[in-house]
């Protein structure tokens, strides 16, 4: 038996305007709950450090504090941590950086499909990595990616066993999303951990809300085993990968 606990998010979105620093403090406490829940790997959501801004893209200049921000953040509470954000590497990009437990950089995942108004700015990735932490071997994709089968196909292929999605989307359906989420976790014999934005109150869609909430974990027969519903907080599950996997021959 390989047991591993993860934890996801569902990071708290007020309607009024978030500071960078607002929001790395709340990533902070963040991460330290899922370390008191005893967890080993805890996923944040999709530009964690520049939700709620106006103008979030400038501000990846300063990716490299935001590096050591989450490196310190690692190191102090003795977790994994996937940070999602923009980056600066000569061109922009959409990256979630991947640390260990003693803060060191791992690896990181660039986004592959930006959506139309994101490809504005930010330059697709290209690669797709295996990130092995020693008690599982991970895999990221961020949002839009989701939408897109293949990508889900070729970390399977690859050795993926759990599959990473931290985003900000809603839609366009929840029912869709959540058919999605299921469809590729099942078709690909993968555990998948969702981290989304919740708003306050929760989600309501009758007065125009749009953060849902529902950080999740799906087990790789597509059931949802935990998930924080539409309220901010975080999901712990454990998660057996040796677990005998009847939709493969895994």
């Amino acid at each position: 038996m390989r047991r591993v606990r993860v934890a996801t998010v569902s990071f708290l979105m007020e309607d009024t305007p978030h500071t960078i620093e607002l929001n790395i403090e709340r990533a902070r406490l963040y991460i330290r709950d899922a370390s008191e829940a005893m967890a080993e790997i805890v996923c944040l959501p999709e530009t964690v450090t520049t939700n709620g801004m106006a103008n979030p893209i400038d501000s990846a200049r300063h990716s490299d504090e935001w590096m050591d921000f989450f490196a310190q953040a690692a190191k102090q509470y003795e977790i994994a941590v996937i940070a999602p954000f923009f980056v600066r590497d000569l061109k922009t990009y959409n990256q979630a950086t991947v640390f260990n437990r003693l803060g060191e950089r791992v690896d990181y995942y660039r986004k592959v499909q930006p959506t139309g108004s994101e490809a504005k700015f930010a330059t697709p990735g290209s690669e797709f990595p295996i990130i092995d932490l020693g008690f599982a071997r991970i895999a990221i994709m961020i949002c839009m990616d989701m939408y897109f089968p293949e990508i889900a196909r070729i970390y399977a292929m690859k050795g993926a066993e759990i599959l990473f999605w931290p985003t900000t989307t809603h839609g366009p359906t929840q029912s869709g999303l959540e058919a999605q989420l299921r469809s590729r976790a099942i078709d690909n014999s993968l555990w998948i951990v969702e981290s989304n934005l919740a708003g306050h109150p929760p989600y309501a869609p009758y007065n125009g809300r749009f953060y849902p909430g529902n950080a999740r974990v799906v087990d790789f027969n597509g059931d949802v085993i935990t998930k924080t519903g539409r309220r901010a907080g975080i999901a712990v599950c454990d998660i057996d990968l040796d677990e005998r996997r009847t939709t493969s021959d895994v």
